[in-house]
């Protein structure tokens, strides 16, 4: 009986998996085709495999403009979303001060609380720091504040040996060196790991570049597709769009290739400590 129930997991599984990774190859495929070809049948192997629907989405549909603003963002929020995190979570896990376990409670919190009921205040503090519609706003916006990194990596920070500080201090090294030296290469996994799900998480997202961003063109990969989508003459053009989306997708999954391994290990090991 319990052969059987695993079999049946097992292809639940396996189906489950089909599902998520058919749509994405479906993409693929019809990207390579002409319009008239993916009308007659999208479900069907390309005839000929165009690849000047890739040139045209890169270059004439503006995507690479859109592909350099995500890249700063990404590339500059999600390092610094991550040392915010660090820093926060290592002083609220290693050094005893009054209300170090507020804060503590307080993240923890932010989960219950909706992001909306705040935006008015933040769309208005934007516009009074002139960060509105502005990259560096935008960067600023995703490093800030406490998040799921900061739970995550005070777990790590918590089940640290505590003698590696002291053995370091005996030695003459300050709280930084201590920090940057002993403690964050010992919590490589964890900052992996929440360094992965924030890459993601910044690259994907829709929300917040919408909120912030007015001008064309300092839009992200997310806002910028949407774009392509409301212009008229890629409106109908799928192909294009398929092949920008297949563009979109190329980075997250280079960096998830890259820390695939330690992504499982960091949130179990951190979930466990914490």
């Amino acid at each position: 009986m319990r052969k059987v129930l695993k079999l049946l997991l097992q292809i639940a599984l396996l189906l489950y998996a089909i599902s998520i990774i058919y749509p994405f190859v479906w993409m693929i495929l019809n990207s390579f085709k002409s319009g008239p070809e993916f009308y007659q049948d999208i479900w069907s192997l390309p005839e000929t495999w165009r690849w000047s629907n890739y040139d045209k989405a890169w270059g004439e549909s503006g995507l690479a403009s859109y592909f350099l603003n995500s890249l700063i963002v990404t590339g500059l929020g999600a390092p610094l979303a991550v040392l915010s995190a660090a820093t926060s979570a290592y002083a609220v896990a290693k050094y005893q001060f009054k209300g170090s376990m507020l804060i503590y409670f307080f993240a923890i919190s932010t989960f219950l609380i909706p992001s909306v009921g705040s935006l008015a205040a933040l769309y208005q503090l934007m516009i009074q720091l002139q960060l509105f519609d502005s990259l560096a706003g935008l960067i600023l916006l995703y490093a800030a504040g406490l998040s799921f990194n900061f739970i995550i990596l005070y777990g790590f920070f918590k089940g640290i040996s505590w003698e590696y500080a002291e053995a370091a201090f005996m030695d003459g090294a300050n709280d930084w060196h201590v920090f940057f030296r002993i403690m964050l290469p010992l919590a490589k996994p964890g900052l992996a790991a929440v360094g992965l799900v924030t890459f993601i998480n910044i690259w994907n997202d829709y929300f917040i570049p919408y909120m912030f961003l007015q001008n064309p063109k300092l839009y992200t990969v997310s806002v910028g597709l949407q774009n392509l989508v409301l212009r008229q003459q890629y409106a109908a053009d799928w192909t294009t769009l398929f092949a920008a989306l297949v563009l979109a997708t190329i980075p997250v999954l280079v960096v998830y290739m890259m820390l695939q391994d330690k992504l499982i290990s960091g949130f179990t090991t951190g979930g466990l400590k914490g």
